[in-house]
């Protein structure tokens, strides 16, 4: 079969399976390499899997708390082995078989690790391959910081395979991963206490939604040091080890069966030889691309975590579409990643799109705000969930909504048709308009625009 010519994707996630199907779909000659298991970090170390244990998670609170609402579960039994077994299986059917739906449109899979012997040539085993194009899509890893000690700590991805639930956890971070791991554990059992260099957790979020965050989970028992430099471990896991250097100076010692470290990703970038291929990393060992996703090497362009933009599984995947996109038409695209939703599923879920009321102004907007709490909304008052709430920015020049934040069970739902509104330029006077559902929490949007 006549076939365009031939593309090399290098990793399976997200945004390789994307490019890849999208290539072949184009009809090129599609290879995808995986040194791991097919299917990418979201599928096997992140995304899928911890959002199997936040709902295990879910499913303890809302059994403890049952019986406020007239339902007696007795006393409420962990089993940990269980939780497991349910993630393993959650992961296993939204996979399906990774390895038949890349032949089944005529992707070849080629199991190996690979790395650049020239500008044109790559070499996976003993074999060599000679690309019209090379698609590096090969992730991202977790960030590990040089202290003393730092062997006895696990990363983000070995906190989703413990063997049984620590009696006290430290979590090094207070981003998304390390939020959702200290929701995920103290609904388990630990005695949990989150590490954050920053003022605050959630620096990236709107601080309104991090204080939600912040108060549940300290209802829950969780401790937060903020301010804090995690200076190393010593001794042995159990002991009072954790070495943490408190703002002003002061130095503290917590105890921590298990140490995780979560304080971000870093482009995956090891052994592939990017310096025999050309292909330049700045001062901070990231990949240099342009706005269309092109290395420094022409042939060769860069797709999701590793392109260095927003760690993000839809981000990816949109990524991907973007660079075959590009390869197949000759014209180079520019992937929009304008009005991006995000969640950080901890308790309560917390979602935002757009700008914030800071960014708004920052960026020389004049905005309102329209706001909405949970004595307004149905569903939270029949759920009992107080610290919901919803706030849109909103431009007082033309109307627009500029950014959305919301705090609630559902908030990565509800997000969706902020996001429509922000990307599309919908005024909160068309918002007002559209009506929601009652009782329910997306009815909140329209109460907001208002």
């Amino acid at each position: 079969m006549t076939t365009k010519g031939s593309v090399l994707v290098i990793g399976s996630g997200a945004a390789g399976s994307s490019a890849a199907r999208t290539l072949a779909g184009l009809g090129w000659d599609v290879t995808i390499v995986e040194r791991g298991k097919v299917g990418g970090t979201c599928l096997w170390r992140g995304c899928i899997p911890k959002k199997a244990l936040y709902t295990a998670a879910r499913a303890v609170r809302e059994a403890r708390r049952a019986e406020q609402f007239g339902v007696s579960c007795g006393d409420v039994e962990v089993d940990w082995q269980g939780v497991l077994a349910w993630k393993w299986h959650a992961q296993e059917t939204f996979a399906g078989d990774q390895r038949a739906i890349l032949e089944a449109r005529g992707i070849r899979l080629v199991v190996g690790s690979a790395h650049f012997a020239s500008p044109d040539e790559v070499i996976v085993a003993d074999e060599t391959f000679r690309p019209d194009h090379v698609v590096l899509a090969t992730g991202s890893v977790p960030r590990m910081p040089v202290v003393p000690g730092i062997e006895r700590a696990d990363d983000s991805d070995g906190a989703l395979r413990f063997p049984s639930v620590p009696a006290t956890l430290a979590i090094v971070g207070g981003g998304f991963i390390a939020l959702e791991l200290a929701g995920i554990f103290t609904s388990f059992g630990s005695a949990v206490t989150v590490i954050e260099r920053g003022p605050r957790i959630l620096g990236m979020l709107d601080a309104e939604l991090a204080e939600v965050a912040r108060r549940r989970l300290e209802s829950y028992g969780v401790t937060f040091l903020t301010g804090a430099v995690f200076e190393g471990i010593q001794g042995e896991p159990g002991e009072q080890g954790v070495r943490v250097r408190l703002e002003g100076g002061s130095l503290r010692v917590i105890e921590a069966a298990r140490v995780v470290v979560a304080a971000g990703r870093v482009a995956q970038l090891e052994e592939l030889g990017l310096d025999a291929a050309g292909i330049e990393v700045d001062d901070h060992d990231r990949l240099v691309v342009d706005a269309h996703l092109r290395t420094t090497n022409p042939r060769v362009w860069a797709c999701g975590d590793v392109s260095g933009g927003m760690m993000q599984t839809p981000v990816a995947d949109m990524e991907g579409r973007t660079v075959a996109e590009s390869i197949d038409s000759r014209v180079p695209q520019t992937p929009d990643c304008s009005a991006v939703p995000v969640t950080c599923f901890t308790s309560p879920q917390l979602a935002s799109v757009g700008l914030s009321e800071e960014q708004a102004i920052e960026q020389g907007h004049t905005v309102r705000i329209g706001r909405v709490d949970a004595s307004s909304i149905g569903a939270a008052v029949v759920d009992d969930e107080r610290d919901f709430f919803a706030k849109f920015v909103i431009s007082t020049d033309d109307e627009h909504v500029l950014g959305a934040q919301i705090a609630g069970p559902t908030a990565s739902d509800v997000i969706y048709a902020a996001a429509v509104a922000v990307k599309s330029g919908i005024s909160a006077t068309e918002l007002q308009s559209v009506l929601g559902v009652h009782p329910s929490y997306g009815e909140a949007e329209n109460y907001a625009a208002w």
